[in-house]
């Protein structure tokens, strides 16, 4: 156990994997209140030097975003982008190691299947939850820097941790595919479209509450409800029931959900590459 452990933090960390996650991640955290800061600056020197009706409204808009709408923008950024970035970072270690199906385990480092997978799971998917977490903070941190607050802290907390299960049960997803069918784009494949199509049709369904899909909109509805919104547009865009319900039921239960089916993708992983070990024992191989 201690040499699957050993490999797979070498692979994490001495290929920059880990450096790339948190150099991305937190830059998706700061990169809104910095851009619309900016523009925000911008736009008012313009009116300075030209003043206009049209440059006008255009500050009005900009001067009216909140730290929560900064911090919605956030939340966005780090689950949607952010959920990109870590599949291709992670790739190597969901099936890229792997080649076709045939000896889908390296047994020729003497590890069995659970040695292979456990230090997978309680590696990866624990480091992009703190990461996420922690970016959220950051991000709310910077809007408050730039924008008007004051935030309701126990609101960012709730979309840091939603945003953080979403995280980690998506690379679950992706470990379990990639592992288990030895094609690593592929788990990139179904994990994007897996987190563009179901919540979709999960809200189509009118069941889009506790669930892990759940947690991208509960996160969504937790940044928005975190200070009050002074930005027309984002008015609109909580009026048109993007959000999800805050109840503490639904958060617990998304949350649960979540935990126990990465718990189970853990369980299904491992059997599978049980199935496809090599044993020698016989006189021929066996499959």
């Amino acid at each position: 156990m201690v040499n699957g452990f050993s490999k797979e933090m070498m692979f994490f960390t001495r290929g920059g994997r880990l450096a790339a996650v948190l150099l991305v991640m937190l830059s998706l955290a700061v990169v809104s209140p910095i851009m619309f800061g900016m523009m925000q600056s911008m736009i008012e020197v313009i009116s300075e030097m030209s003043p206009s009706e049209e440059y006008t409204q255009m500050m009005s808009m900009f001067t009216s975003f909140s730290a929560s709408d900064i911090t919605m923008y956030n939340v966005e950024y780090i689950a949607g982008i952010g959920a990109i970035v870590v599949l291709f970072v992670f790739k190597g270690a969901a099936g890229g190691e792997q080649k076709l199906r045939s000896v889908v385990i390296p047994q020729c480092s003497g590890l069995s299947a659970v040695e292979y997978v456990l230090p997978k799971y309680l590696i990866y998917p624990p480091v992009i939850f703190v990461v996420s977490v922690l970016s959220v903070y950051a991000g709310s941190g910077a809007a408050l820097l730039f924008f008007a607050g004051p935030l309701d802290w126990s609101y960012v907390t709730a979309a840091a941790f939603c945003t953080g299960v979403f995280l980690m049960f998506s690379t679950c997803v992706q470990l379990c595919v990639g592992l288990c069918t030895g094609r690593s784009g592929l788990a990139i494949i179904v994990c994007i479209a897996m987190q563009t199509f179901l919540p979709t049709i999960l809200s189509t369904l009118r069941v889009d509450r506790f669930n892990p899909f759940a947690l991208y909109s509960i996160a969504m509805s937790a940044a928005m409800a975190s200070g009050e919104s002074g930005n027309s547009l984002m008015t609109a865009v909580e009026s048109a029931s993007t959000s999800n319900d805050l109840s503490t039921l639904n958060i617990a239960v998304s949350i649960g959900t979540a935990l126990v089916i990465s718990v189970l993708l853990y369980f299904v992983t491992v059997f599978v590459l049980h199935t496809k070990e090599v044993h020698n024992e016989g006189d021929e191989p066996v499959l």
